[in-house]
């Protein structure tokens, strides 16, 4: 799965965020997940050009089965707008259908800490220590994505909508929650058809009720100047030394008398 979500803004890095699905993220998620799925169908099969976009040429003298065992166009239209202005059915177009904020504390997490394992080996004594690597701000969003799926005939329009249905509801519902964009639930609305251009329109509307979440990760290195370890050094039993762990000492007389 291939999506284009990519930062160009440097206040992620200023602000420290490292997670933040609201709008844009889930959205071509959603579209990837639907273009890899049709990709594999033979018959409203999914192909796209060099640059990623949808193969979508003029069809003027084409064979009726082209697209089918050929990548010269494809079968299915799958975007969130169109790239020509001209009309490409059977089509799905994907819009974000408005996000609202959910918080998953009272605090937004705020006493929260991120923790790091730290291994200090001297001699032969290894131990571990958890040490606090960054102070945690999360919360979650959630709200719909609604996915119109167009066909000039009622046929497809109809198998369409199943497949994208069953697509949210199961196939597709794992790799869609460790991409950080959980499926809470998938409703239709009642189909419609309308005149355009001489012909009959076949429309019907899925809407995904979605979960995502932000996440920001305040790093403690700039909060905290000097961390101290206590270690505890032992002899090994019946084993040798450590030439780095042995310690010297030497006291005077003064010394061992002011210390009684």
């Amino acid at each position: 799965m291939v999506t284009n979500n990519f930062i160009r803004s440097d206040l992620y890095g200023i602000h420290n965020i490292v997670q933040n699905s609201m709008t844009l993220y889930p959205k071509e998620l959603v579209i990837a997940t639907l273009r890899d799925f049709f990709a594999k169908d033979s018959w409203y099969s999914y192909r796209f050009d060099q640059w990623g976009f949808p193969q979508t040429p003029d069809h003027t003298d084409m064979s009726l089965q082209a697209g089918l065992e050929d990548s010269i166009t494809t079968r299915l239209f799958i975007g969130e707008s169109y790239r020509f202005d001209v009309i490409y059915y059977p089509a799905i177009i994907v819009r974000n259908a408005g996000m609202t904020s959910v918080p998953v504390s009272l605090n937004r997490e705020t006493s929260c800490v991120q923790w790091k394992q730290v291994q200090v080996i001297d001699g032969y004594n290894v131990k571990q220590y958890a040490v606090p690597e960054s102070f945690i701000f999360a919360g979650a969003w959630e709200g719909s994505i609604s996915i119109d799926v167009m066909a000039r005939d009622l046929r497809a329009r109809d198998e369409l909508v199943d497949m994208v249905s069953l697509l949210f509801v199961d196939i597709a519902y794992n790799d869609l929650v460790k991409s950080g964009l959980a499926i809470k639930g998938v409703s239709s609305s009642a189909p419609t058809q309308v005149l355009d251009r001489n012909d009959q329109l076949f429309t019907q509307t899925i809407t995904l009720t979605v979960r995502s979440e932000w996440r920001r990760e305040i790093p403690i290195e700039n909060v905290i100047d000097v961390i101290n370890f206590s270690i505890e050094f032992g002899q090994v039993p019946n084993g040798p030394i450590a030439p780095n762990l042995t310690i010297n000492t030497r006291e005077s007389i003064s010394e061992i008398l002011m210390n009684l």
